[in-house]
């Protein structure tokens, strides 16, 4: 063999085929792919309307090829990097509207009947009672702020993460490791997420704040709260979830930016902490959902620093 074709030979070699090139997904695309294909075969399974079931098909391909896209080509541009960056979040919308299309309510409410005496018992104690009248009514303000701040939380983290890796980069590009720090963010964040939307069509809850009505400590001025319920009125799917989605995104978003920003963290991990307990006190969930999310949380971010 000439020496030509030993050196197209190693070539050859050192270059990816296209086939490798195409496979060669994040771990955030991985568990998005895992959860999407999942939500289709359930659907299938669980025989939806062809309509629904269709609906699922193109917009599951739609948005895993619009993440993978953006991610191929987030160095060409800023503004493809910041989208790159952003559109999981969107991706998390999805999953949860889709997720929610697989869920039969249960008429008996059994498990809400399980839930309810775990929350009695810790809602009606003297101490949380007595906290919450002499905090009133600006904890219970700060507790619905506390709530809303669920939806916001996640893109603030992003923030944080791209910022935070931006301003420490000293020995390689900060492109790059930018890109690492977020590929690694978005692996806990939406492993902790679309694993408490898998799940959820196993566990048919019914928001307490519906069925009970039993919100703790003294009357105060809606406020927030009336805000709360319109955005859960016209965008939730009317259901609680078992663990709480809300509280294992902030949770797993805390501890990511902690790794980055240690001190910055702290803050988020406080917040998330105002999140798990703002969904109990204002009824959205029940106490199980909360610590189970936030279980969910740390177990999810856990695993990710496995995926190097």
């Amino acid at each position: 063999m000439s020496e030509t074709s030993f050196v197209g030979l190693a070539g050859a070699q050192q270059i990816p085929s296209v086939f490798e090139m195409r496979i060669r997904l994040t771990i955030a695309e991985q568990i998005a792919l895992a959860f999407f294909v999942y939500i289709t075969l359930g659907a299938m399974v669980l025989h939806l309307a062809a309509r629904d079931l269709g609906v699922i098909i193109v917009l599951n391909a739609v948005t895993l090829t619009t993440l993978m896209v953006l991610r191929r080509n987030r160095e060409r541009a800023p503004w493809l990097a910041a989208a790159a960056d952003l559109f999981p979040a969107l991706l998390i919308l999805v999953a949860y509207r889709e997720s929610g299309l697989l869920l039969t309510p249960d008429p008996t409410h059994h498990l809400d009947d399980v839930f309810i005496l775990w929350d009695r018992v810790l809602l009606h104690n003297h101490f949380v009672q007595a906290v919450l009248q002499a905090g009133a009514p600006w904890l219970q303000h700060y507790l619905e702020f506390a709530y809303l701040l669920c939806y916001p939380l996640v893109p603030l983290g992003v923030a944080a993460v791209y910022f935070t890796t931006r301003r420490n980069t000293v020995s390689e590009p900060a492109a790059p490791q930018s890109h690492r720090a977020m590929d690694e963010f978005w692996a806990a964040v939406l492993l902790a997420t679309l694993f408490c939307y898998a799940v959820y069509p196993f566990f048919p809850l019914t928001p307490p704040r519906v069925l009970f009505g039993d919100v703790p400590g003294p009357h105060v001025a809606p406020l927030l709260r009336n805000l709360n319920f319109w955005l859960l009125d016209h965008y939730s799917v009317q259901a609680c979830l078992f663990p709480s989605g809300h509280v294992a995104a902030v949770t797993a978003t805390a501890l990511a930016v902690r790794k980055n920003a240690p001190r910055l963290g702290g803050l988020f991990l406080f917040l998330a902490a105002s999140v798990a307990l703002a969904t109990v006190y204002g009824r959205y969930h029940y106490a199980a959902d909360a610590v189970a999310g936030a279980l969910v949380g740390v177990a999810a971010y856990q695993v990710s620093k496995l995926f190097k």
